[in-house]
């Protein structure tokens, strides 16, 4: 039954004042917390959850009053919110945790009255965006049966690899993966390889662990690429911890095309231009071999293949790096020598080099600058972090031995996320090695988060039946055949183990119950293996007698951990954490080495070094400008653009314009202007901004809804209506900052 909605006592104006306040918090470590006097007497409870407003897992005490949440605050035993060394998270943890703006609106989602309430079938053929559905709402025992009855009839006509499922990457993964084990299909997919898989590839070739994270509150020096972390936060710590850094006397230098919020906190900024921060780093690192000032020990005693990368880089000098990034050269020899010289140094990158075609190779040469000055798994260097490992599955399955119709085997160093672009592709084109007929798309919109739109909508309309499991009705979910409500975190169950140095698990609970009564998105899987009645590999029906907690409680007394769910349940802010301190140096105890060079591989798609070549789309006399695109601190992706108090911090995007190019243009701020690109064409409002390079435009990403709700809808412009449907060929990533557009006003 819905509530009448007097549940939290801080008006915008006060929510505008805490988040506008958001650094000073992060630096001091104060909790950031709402007023929230009840406006009812009764029983008052707290109870420890893991945000999922994005999926950095934040610590999180809710208080509930009368079955209502009222208030959110983080939870300083959980180390994401505090730091991610045990050395950090106990210096830190005396001043309290820290949430961002998302985290502390969650409540306005929660109780968001254009969530979708009911399950809703769709009674009109037609599909399209802007097509009506003509929605019908059923019950969830009608939406279960016919779910069920299509996905029967792939399994009675042998064709179990037809069903392909999409999802946000930490939301269940490991139920979804034995569900579609026991269905037979090899077709999970996720959603790192549209986010961060080129990050994670190169970092594997060269450092041997896919999620390498900086010791920023203890290092000397920091040298980001392409990454702005005190606006795009991952982790609620990491803004905390890199201020701290400086606060502790390190220098921040941002290489960046665009003056972002984290650039702004630095001592120096570089405007790059995109693309090239590979050409960049190799030129720092010929500098930093040429004038001796590698760590030569380190080098000689735990990497391969230096000999060869030392005359690799003989003629990738400033000056020839100058002619591609367009950075002085001058500028670049100080920079190497500053890098060099100030140990601990981090030289990090995360998905604006990433997100393009010669990312692979980029993310590599940065990574290698780590190795060059021996700052590897060192206090205030680049860690080896892995996230901690829960114990195996209860459900035994077995890998379908299908070819994925992905393609993902044909990426050198694809990504168990799988490849959504060429999925999409084959759809498209009907060109994959069997027929789709039945997806999910499980909090996943790839027709406003994968590149081309156009494409993206014209492909999905070839599937026979679409699901989606969302808590609004989406761009995707205005194509789908049926609609299931979805949960918001603080109504479903999880374990977080991810973002920190240092093992630890934390237990995502519900701290009320499904508002409207669904079926919280595991329990949809594990209620559709049960009707379906999949067996495992003893021909036992799978996950008749366990349920999602039975899951996790297996899995946590199979771990390092080695505790029962009760156990996390009782301890104090349901966090374990290891009583071992962050260890440093893993890389000795493994007899590890660090790589040069790739030489393991033999296909020709794949550099023996990390070789700059120019992305494969440059702008043009057609096309004469780079488009590049960053996510804002108050939303996440395109999925939280219908809050009202994120709406209040930012409800639309604007295309920004360097002065000079605005001016050679005769172009003024405010000019409503269309944008081109060969693939699509949207209107934008323009901003003139010193804060871009001259030959660089640039917006916030994740606008332009068409469905979504009355905040987020016709709100700004979608960039993917102007990119085309590319995945890098190393790893698979998509595409999305590879753009290149020209602009006229209207």
């Amino acid at each position: 039954m819905s509530k009448t909605f007097k549940w939290f006592d801080c008006n915008r104006r006060e929510f505008l004042v805490g988040t506008a306040a958001l650094g000073t918090s992060l630096l001091l470590g104060d909790s950031l917390k709402p007023k929230a006097d009840s406006l009812r007497v009764g029983e008052e409870v707290t109870i420890p959850t893991c945000c999922h407003m994005c999926g950095g897992g934040t610590g999180v005490i809710a208080t509930v009053r009368d079955g209502v949440v009222s208030k959110l605050e983080p939870n300083v035993d959980n180390p994401i919110g505090v730091c991610n060394t045990s050395t950090g998270y106990y210096d830190n943890s005396k001043y309290g945790a820290a949430i961002c703006p998302r985290g502390l609106s969650a409540i306005m989602s929660l109780y968001d009255p254009d969530r979708i309430k009911k399950p809703m079938l769709r009674t009109n053929p037609e599909k399209g965006v802007s097509i009506d559905p003509e929605w019908q709402e059923i019950s969830w025992e009608e939406a279960l049966e016919i779910i069920q009855e299509k996905l029967k009839k792939l399994l009675d006509e042998n064709r179990p690899e037809a069903l392909i499922t999409f999802s946000e990457n930490s939301l269940f993964t490991d139920v979804q993966r034995d569900f579609c084990h026991l269905f037979g299909t090899p077709n999970v997919s996720f959603h790192t390889n549209i986010c961060s898989v080129t990050r994670k590839s190169a970092a594997k070739s060269v450092l041997g662990v896919e999620e390498p994270l900086g010791d920023y509150q203890h290092c000397k020096f920091m040298l980001l690429f392409g990454w702005n972390p005190l606006s795009a936060v991952k982790w609620a710590h990491l803004p905390q911890i890199i201020l701290n850094g400086k606060q502790n006397g390190s220098k921040l230098v941002v290489i960046d095309p665009r003056f972002s919020e984290t650039a702004a906190k630095a001592d120096k900024w570089l405007p790059i231009l995109p693309g090239t921060d590979g050409a960049l780093a190799l030129a720092l690192a010929h500098v930093i071999v040429k004038e001796n000032l590698h760590n030569e020990r380190f080098i000689n005693d735990w990497t391969e293949g230096f000999k060869e990368y030392k005359e690799f880089l003989t003629d990738k000098t400033p000056e020839w790096a100058e002619k591609i990034c367009g950075i002085p050269s001058d500028e670049i020899q100080i920079l190497a020598r500053e890098f060099a010289s100030n140990q601990p140094a981090i030289a990090d990158v995360w998905v604006g080099p990433g997100q393009q075609s010669n990312g692979f190779n980029a993310s590599r040469a940065i990574f290698l600058l780590n190795v060059l000055v021996g700052n590897v798994d060192q206090p205030g260097g680049m860690m080896l972090t892995e996230e901690f490992k829960l114990g195996n599955s209860p459900i035994q399955t077995s890998q379908s031995k299908t070819k994925r119709f992905d393609g993902l085997e044909n990426f050198p160093f694809g990504h168990r996320s799988g490849v959504y672009v060429e999925a999409i592709r084959h759809l498209y084109h009907q060109s994959g090695p069997y027929p789709l007929e039945v997806a999910f798309f499980t909090m996943s919109n790839p027709v406003l988060s994968l590149p081309n739109s156009n494409i993206v909508v014209d492909a999905l309309k070839k599937l026979n039946f679409i699901v989606v499991i969302d808590n609004y009705i989406s761009e995707t979910a205005l194509l789908a055949d049926l609609v299931l409500p979805g949960t918001i975190y603080m109504e479903r169950s999880g374990l977080v183990t991810r973002g920190t140095n240092w093992k630890y698990v934390a237990l995502r609970q519900p701290v009320v119950e499904p508002l409207f009564g669904q079926l919280p998105e595991v329990d949809i899987f594990i209620e559709l293996a049960n009707r379906l009645e999949l067996k495992d590999i003893q021909g036992k029906v799978a996950f008749k007698d366990i349920s999602y907690e039975d899951y996790m409680d297996y899995r946590l007394q199979k771990s390092d951990a080695g505790i029962t769910l009760a156990e996390l349940k009782s301890f104090s802010g349901a966090v374990w954490r290891s009583n071992e301190e962050t260890q440093f140096e893993k890389y000795k105890l493994r007899n590890n080495k660090f790589h040069f060079s790739i030489s393991t591989l033999d296909s020709g798609n794949v550099d023996k070094f990390p070789v700059f070549r120019q992305r494969k789309w440059m702008p043009d006399s057609n096309y004469p400008f780079y488009l590049i695109s960053w996510k804002h601190i108050s939303h996440t992706h395109s999925r939280t653009q219908n809050n009202p108090y994120l709406s209040e911090l930012k409800n639309q995007n604007f295309l920004y314009i360097n002065p000079e190019t605005a001016k050679s243009l005769s172009f003024n701020d405010g000019d409503r202007i269309r944008v081109n690109s060969p693939y699509g064409r949207v209107t934008a409002t323009l901003r003139i901004t010193p804060g871009i390079h001259p030959k660089v435009l640039g917006t916030e990403w994740g606008f332009g809804h068409k469905g979504f709700g009355k905040y987020a809808k016709d709100k700004g412009f979608s960039v993917n209506h102007l990119n085309g449907l590319l995945s890098d060929e190393i790893t698979g990533q998509a595409l999305h900052k590879e753009i290149c557009v020209n602009i006229e006003k209207l």
